[in-house]
């Protein structure tokens, strides 16, 4: 069996110095303007973010960079994915890419430091296009009681859409993680005071003959 690498992994400095080219897509955060951009770029919507980074805060540059969470090793991909889009709609010298492997490195302006994002592979990405990450046309889905369910592929997509809808303020936020194995981790948002409702689907064959109504109208509870 081979060994799996830690995480995060083993602390370095980016070396990448100023004015030399981040590799990688780059990353947009905003509307793509009439007269384009050169080369091939994705928009941070259609982004697959991991659950999971380890950041590493560089030095080469002629400026510091300022990471997310004050530096902190270990951030969460949600985080990440805020933290990108706000500055790059602020700091409108800013650039930021992805790499094939899933690493993700932001720079404020040429001449500043670069902040890396290494991704934990094992945590899984964070589901943000559930109707191109979510594709089996039926789900076992076990919840809170622990017995599972057969559930069609659109009910699972359409508890994810409600899982991503956003909550009144101070609530918490529903989550939803497509992990390695293809299975399904999601939570709706629920109440303050109550417990997170955790659901977990495994991709499952097509319902046999004419299939219960049900599969495609399984409630989620709303706290």
């Amino acid at each position: 069996m081979p060994d799996t690498p830690d995480f995060p992994p083993p602390l370095s400095h980016d070396e990448i110095s100023a004015r030399q080219p981040l590799p990688g897509t780059r990353l947009l955060a905003y509307r793509l303007p009439a007269c384009g951009i050169a080369g091939p770029c994705i928009h941070m919507n259609s982004a697959d973010v991991h659950v999971t980074y380890a950041q590493t805060v560089g030095r080469a540059g002629r400026f510091p960079a300022q990471g997310l969470s004050y530096g902190l090793r270990t951030v969460g991909g949600r985080d990440v994915d805020r933290w990108l889009r706000g500055s790059l709609n602020f700091w409108l010298s800013s650039e930021a890419r992805r790499t094939a492997d899933g690493v993700i490195r932001y720079r404020q302006t040429p001449r500043h430091s670069v902040v890396t994002f290494v991704p934990d592979k094992a945590s899984g990405v964070l589901i943000n296009r559930p109707n191109e990450q979510v594709t089996a046309g039926a789900y076992r889905v076990t919840g809170p009681t622990g017995i599972p369910q057969l559930w069609r592929g659109r009910a699972v997509r359409d508890a994810i859409a409600k899982c991503l809808q956003k909550p009144p303020v101070g609530w918490p936020e529903g989550w939803a993680h497509l992990m390695p194995d293809t299975t399904v981790v999601f939570a709706p948002g629920g109440f303050p005071w109550s417990a997170a409702t955790v659901y977990t689907a495994e991709a499952a064959g097509e319902p046999a003959g004419r299939p219960d109504p049900s599969l495609a109208t399984t409630p989620l509870p709303s706290g």
